[in-house]
Protein backbone atom coordinates (compact mmCIF):
# COMPACT_ATOMS: atom_id res chain seq x y z
CA UNK A 1 0.00 0.00 0.00
CA UNK A 2 1.37 3.26 -0.93
CA UNK A 3 1.17 5.89 2.13
CA UNK A 4 1.33 9.33 0.66
CA UNK A 5 3.11 11.71 2.79
CA UNK A 6 2.59 15.14 3.44
CA UNK A 7 5.36 17.38 1.31
CA UNK A 8 7.88 19.12 3.87
CA UNK A 9 7.33 22.68 4.91
CA UNK A 10 9.16 25.21 2.53
CA UNK A 11 10.98 27.78 4.24
CA UNK A 12 9.74 30.90 3.01
CA UNK A 13 12.63 33.48 0.88
CA UNK A 14 12.52 36.78 2.11
CA UNK A 15 14.30 39.24 -0.04
CA UNK A 16 16.70 41.34 1.86
CA UNK A 17 19.68 41.13 0.07
CA UNK A 18 23.13 42.32 1.51
CA UNK A 19 23.57 45.03 -0.85
CA UNK A 20 20.35 46.85 -0.14
CA UNK A 21 20.98 46.72 3.52
CA UNK A 22 24.40 48.05 3.08
CA UNK A 23 22.99 50.93 1.61
CA UNK A 24 20.44 50.94 4.30
CA UNK A 25 23.39 51.72 6.45
CA UNK A 26 25.21 54.23 4.53
CA UNK A 27 22.39 56.31 4.74
CA UNK A 28 22.08 56.73 7.77
CA UNK A 29 22.37 59.83 9.43
CA UNK A 30 25.52 60.44 11.27
CA UNK A 31 25.39 60.95 15.13
CA UNK A 32 24.75 64.41 16.54
CA UNK A 33 27.89 66.82 16.37
CA UNK A 34 27.47 67.15 20.14
CA UNK A 35 28.06 63.63 20.78
CA UNK A 36 30.82 63.05 18.42
CA UNK A 37 32.42 66.29 20.22
CA UNK A 38 32.40 65.09 23.50
CA UNK A 39 33.47 61.53 22.79
CA UNK A 40 36.64 62.83 21.81
CA UNK A 41 36.53 64.83 24.72
CA UNK A 42 36.34 61.35 26.79
CA UNK A 43 39.07 60.03 25.02
CA UNK A 44 41.72 62.83 25.93
CA UNK A 45 43.04 63.34 29.03
CA UNK A 46 43.11 65.96 31.79
CA UNK A 47 40.37 68.30 29.75
CA UNK A 48 38.87 70.78 31.63
CA UNK A 49 35.65 70.41 32.81
CA UNK A 50 34.38 73.69 31.70
CA UNK A 51 34.96 71.69 27.97
CA UNK A 52 32.21 68.89 28.49
CA UNK A 53 29.64 71.56 29.97
CA UNK A 54 30.19 74.14 27.10
CA UNK A 55 29.91 71.23 24.57
CA UNK A 56 26.88 69.98 26.17
CA UNK A 57 25.13 73.40 26.72
CA UNK A 58 25.18 73.42 22.86
CA UNK A 59 22.43 70.95 22.83
CA UNK A 60 19.52 72.12 25.03
CA UNK A 61 17.96 68.65 24.81
CA UNK A 62 20.38 67.01 26.01
CA UNK A 63 21.31 69.31 28.63
CA UNK A 64 17.81 68.80 30.35
CA UNK A 65 18.49 64.84 30.07
CA UNK A 66 21.68 65.57 32.23
CA UNK A 67 20.15 67.35 34.83
CA UNK A 68 17.03 65.44 34.97
CA UNK A 69 19.61 62.38 35.59
CA UNK A 70 21.29 64.46 38.43
CA UNK A 71 18.46 65.32 40.24
CA UNK A 72 17.01 61.62 40.19
CA UNK A 73 16.54 60.04 43.11
CA UNK A 74 19.05 57.15 42.09
CA UNK A 75 22.17 59.91 43.57
CA UNK A 76 20.14 60.55 46.62
CA UNK A 77 20.99 64.51 46.56
CA UNK A 78 19.79 66.83 49.35
CA UNK A 79 20.45 69.97 47.11
CA UNK A 80 18.53 70.76 43.51
CA UNK A 81 21.47 70.28 40.60
CA UNK A 82 20.81 73.70 38.39
CA UNK A 83 23.79 73.61 35.90
CA UNK A 84 25.17 71.59 33.25
CA UNK A 85 28.09 72.19 35.12
CA UNK A 86 27.47 70.71 38.79
CA UNK A 87 25.70 67.85 37.05
CA UNK A 88 28.89 66.67 35.69
CA UNK A 89 30.12 66.37 38.79
CA UNK A 90 27.74 64.72 40.51
CA UNK A 91 27.46 61.95 37.37
CA UNK A 92 30.90 61.78 36.32
CA UNK A 93 32.77 61.81 32.76
CA UNK A 94 31.76 57.92 32.32
CA UNK A 95 28.56 58.16 33.16
CA UNK A 96 28.06 61.53 31.42
CA UNK A 97 29.02 59.70 28.06
CA UNK A 98 27.28 57.17 28.83
CA UNK A 99 24.37 59.18 29.26
CA UNK A 100 24.86 61.57 26.47
CA UNK A 101 25.12 58.91 24.05
CA UNK A 102 21.71 57.38 25.33
CA UNK A 103 19.81 60.84 25.19
CA UNK A 104 21.00 61.07 21.53
CA UNK A 105 20.15 57.27 20.11
CA UNK A 106 16.62 57.91 21.56
CA UNK A 107 15.88 60.37 18.60
CA UNK A 108 18.36 58.01 15.99
CA UNK A 109 15.63 55.41 17.42
CA UNK A 110 12.68 57.21 16.92
CA UNK A 111 13.91 58.14 13.57
CA UNK A 112 14.19 54.47 12.72
CA UNK A 113 11.05 53.06 13.73
CA UNK A 114 9.00 50.91 11.67
CA UNK A 115 6.35 48.65 12.18
CA UNK A 116 6.62 45.52 13.43
CA UNK A 117 8.53 46.72 16.99
CA UNK A 118 7.45 48.58 19.82
CA UNK A 119 9.59 50.93 20.01
CA UNK A 120 9.17 51.90 23.30
CA UNK A 121 9.58 48.26 24.51
CA UNK A 122 12.69 47.93 22.25
CA UNK A 123 13.84 50.96 23.63
CA UNK A 124 13.46 49.71 27.84
CA UNK A 125 14.91 45.98 26.89
CA UNK A 126 18.06 48.15 24.88
CA UNK A 127 18.18 50.19 28.62
CA UNK A 128 18.17 47.23 30.52
CA UNK A 129 20.83 45.55 28.65
CA UNK A 130 22.98 48.09 28.66
CA UNK A 131 22.60 48.76 32.20
CA UNK A 132 23.37 44.82 33.15
CA UNK A 133 26.35 44.90 30.48
CA UNK A 134 27.76 47.79 32.71
CA UNK A 135 27.33 46.12 35.91
CA UNK A 136 28.78 43.01 34.18
CA UNK A 137 31.53 44.65 33.05
CA UNK A 138 32.16 46.38 36.15
CA UNK A 139 32.69 43.37 38.24
CA UNK A 140 35.65 42.39 35.65
CA UNK A 141 37.17 45.93 36.09
CA UNK A 142 36.49 45.86 32.19
CA UNK A 143 35.26 48.99 30.09
CA UNK A 144 32.10 50.52 31.50
CA UNK A 145 31.25 52.89 28.87
CA UNK A 146 32.12 50.35 26.05
CA UNK A 147 29.64 47.96 27.38
CA UNK A 148 26.84 50.48 28.31
CA UNK A 149 27.11 50.99 24.28
CA UNK A 150 27.52 47.80 22.80
CA UNK A 151 24.38 46.36 25.20
CA UNK A 152 22.60 49.71 24.33
CA UNK A 153 23.43 48.96 20.44
CA UNK A 154 23.27 45.45 20.71
CA UNK A 155 19.72 44.98 18.57
CA UNK A 156 19.89 48.02 16.50
CA UNK A 157 20.23 45.94 13.16
CA UNK A 158 16.89 44.76 14.18
CA UNK A 159 15.52 48.25 14.29
CA UNK A 160 17.27 49.22 11.08
CA UNK A 161 15.23 46.17 9.34
CA UNK A 162 11.84 47.76 10.99
CA UNK A 163 12.41 51.08 9.68
CA UNK A 164 13.25 50.44 5.96
CA UNK A 165 11.64 47.17 5.52
CA UNK A 166 8.69 46.41 7.91
CA UNK A 167 6.88 43.78 6.13
CA UNK A 168 9.62 41.57 5.98
CA UNK A 169 10.69 42.22 9.31
CA UNK A 170 7.07 41.40 10.69
CA UNK A 171 7.19 38.12 8.25
CA UNK A 172 10.77 37.16 10.08
CA UNK A 173 8.83 37.93 13.51
CA UNK A 174 6.08 36.04 12.59
CA UNK A 175 7.49 32.68 11.50
CA UNK A 176 10.33 32.76 14.40
CA UNK A 177 7.31 33.29 17.05
CA UNK A 178 5.17 30.52 14.88
CA UNK A 179 7.94 28.35 15.32
CA UNK A 180 9.67 29.26 18.68
CA UNK A 181 12.45 30.33 17.01
CA UNK A 182 15.06 32.87 18.88
CA UNK A 183 14.41 35.89 16.02
CA UNK A 184 18.15 35.84 15.06
CA UNK A 185 18.01 32.27 13.88
CA UNK A 186 14.54 33.31 12.25
CA UNK A 187 16.41 35.89 10.26
CA UNK A 188 19.52 33.90 9.46
CA UNK A 189 17.15 30.79 7.97
CA UNK A 190 14.90 33.38 5.61
CA UNK A 191 17.35 36.04 4.80
CA UNK A 192 21.06 34.76 5.29
CA UNK A 193 21.66 37.64 7.33
CA UNK A 194 21.00 38.46 10.91
CA UNK A 195 20.84 41.49 13.00
CA UNK A 196 23.84 41.31 14.93
CA UNK A 197 25.93 41.95 11.35
CA UNK A 198 24.04 44.43 10.72
CA UNK A 199 24.44 45.97 14.51
CA UNK A 200 27.84 45.73 13.66
CA UNK A 201 28.06 47.74 10.30
CA UNK A 202 25.77 50.61 11.63
CA UNK A 203 28.04 51.05 14.36
CA UNK A 204 31.05 51.17 12.16
CA UNK A 205 28.93 53.45 10.01
CA UNK A 206 28.77 55.80 13.40
CA UNK A 207 32.55 55.21 13.86
CA UNK A 208 32.28 53.40 17.07
CA UNK A 209 35.39 51.73 18.48
CA UNK A 210 36.36 47.54 16.99
CA UNK A 211 35.73 46.23 20.77
CA UNK A 212 31.94 48.13 20.63
CA UNK A 213 31.57 46.51 16.91
CA UNK A 214 32.89 43.01 17.50
CA UNK A 215 30.95 42.64 20.85
CA UNK A 216 27.41 43.47 19.08
CA UNK A 217 28.48 41.24 16.18
CA UNK A 218 28.99 38.30 18.09
CA UNK A 219 26.45 38.98 20.85
CA UNK A 220 24.23 35.87 20.14
CA UNK A 221 27.71 33.94 19.44
CA UNK A 222 30.78 35.07 21.37
CA UNK A 223 32.28 31.87 20.37
CA UNK A 224 35.08 30.38 22.08
CA UNK A 225 37.79 32.02 24.07
CA UNK A 226 40.22 31.68 27.15
CA UNK A 227 39.80 35.55 28.44
CA UNK A 228 36.48 37.17 29.27
CA UNK A 229 34.94 39.06 26.22
CA UNK A 230 33.20 42.26 25.76
CA UNK A 231 31.16 39.61 23.28
CA UNK A 232 30.55 37.85 26.33
CA UNK A 233 29.31 40.64 28.15
CA UNK A 234 26.55 41.72 26.48
CA UNK A 235 25.42 37.96 25.29
CA UNK A 236 24.99 37.61 28.67
CA UNK A 237 23.63 40.89 30.06
CA UNK A 238 20.88 40.29 27.09
CA UNK A 239 20.01 37.31 28.31
CA UNK A 240 19.46 38.75 31.91
CA UNK A 241 17.46 41.79 30.96
CA UNK A 242 15.30 39.51 28.82
CA UNK A 243 15.04 37.74 32.24
CA UNK A 244 14.43 40.55 34.27
CA UNK A 245 10.94 40.86 31.73
CA UNK A 246 11.31 44.87 31.75
CA UNK A 247 10.65 45.41 28.40
CA UNK A 248 6.73 44.82 28.91
CA UNK A 249 5.96 41.99 25.44
CA UNK A 250 3.77 39.13 26.19
CA UNK A 251 6.10 37.28 24.07
CA UNK A 252 9.25 37.84 26.22
CA UNK A 253 11.28 34.54 26.83
CA UNK A 254 15.16 34.29 27.92
CA UNK A 255 17.02 33.06 25.18
CA UNK A 256 19.74 30.17 25.96
CA UNK A 257 22.94 31.43 27.04
CA UNK A 258 26.35 30.43 25.72
CA UNK A 259 27.64 27.64 28.54
CA UNK A 260 31.42 28.88 27.56
CA UNK A 261 30.62 33.23 28.29
CA UNK A 262 28.43 31.78 31.16
CA UNK A 263 31.89 30.17 32.81
CA UNK A 264 34.11 32.64 31.59
CA UNK A 265 32.37 35.67 33.69
CA UNK A 266 32.10 33.05 36.89
CA UNK A 267 28.57 34.20 37.98
CA UNK A 268 27.13 32.52 40.26
CA UNK A 269 23.96 32.07 41.89
CA UNK A 270 24.17 33.86 44.53
CA UNK A 271 26.04 37.38 42.47
CA UNK A 272 23.64 36.63 39.80
CA UNK A 273 20.36 37.07 42.55
CA UNK A 274 22.42 40.54 43.64
CA UNK A 275 23.64 41.81 40.19
CA UNK A 276 19.94 40.97 39.15
CA UNK A 277 18.96 43.47 41.67
CA UNK A 278 21.13 46.10 40.84
CA UNK A 279 20.36 46.22 37.20
CA UNK A 280 16.65 46.65 37.89
CA UNK A 281 17.28 49.84 40.50
CA UNK A 282 19.60 51.55 37.80
CA UNK A 283 17.26 50.47 35.18
CA UNK A 284 14.29 51.95 36.48
CA UNK A 285 16.21 55.40 37.10
CA UNK A 286 16.99 55.65 33.63
CA UNK A 287 14.68 54.73 31.54
CA UNK A 288 12.27 57.29 32.95
CA UNK A 289 14.75 60.09 32.01
CA UNK A 290 15.69 58.46 28.68
CA UNK A 291 12.55 57.14 27.48
CA UNK A 292 11.74 58.11 24.04
CA UNK A 293 8.76 60.22 23.07
CA UNK A 294 4.77 58.24 22.71
CA UNK A 295 4.97 55.50 20.21
CA UNK A 296 3.28 56.39 16.84
CA UNK A 297 0.67 54.02 15.50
Amino acid sequence: MNVLQAPAQRTPSIALDREALARDVRSLPSLPTVVVQLQSLMQQTDTPLDSFANTLQLDQALSVKVLQLANSPFYGLCNRIGSVRDAINVLGLRQLGTLVLAAALTVQFEKLHGKALHIEAFWRHSICCAVAARQIARLHGMNEPAAFTAGLLHDVGRLLVDSRHPEEAAAILAWAEARDLPYFEAEQALTGIHHAELGQWVCQHWHFAPEITDAIAGHHQPGAATQVSLADVVHVADALAHALDLAGLHSEAVPAVDRGAWQRLALTEQGTAVLLRGIEEEFQQLQAVLRPGKETT
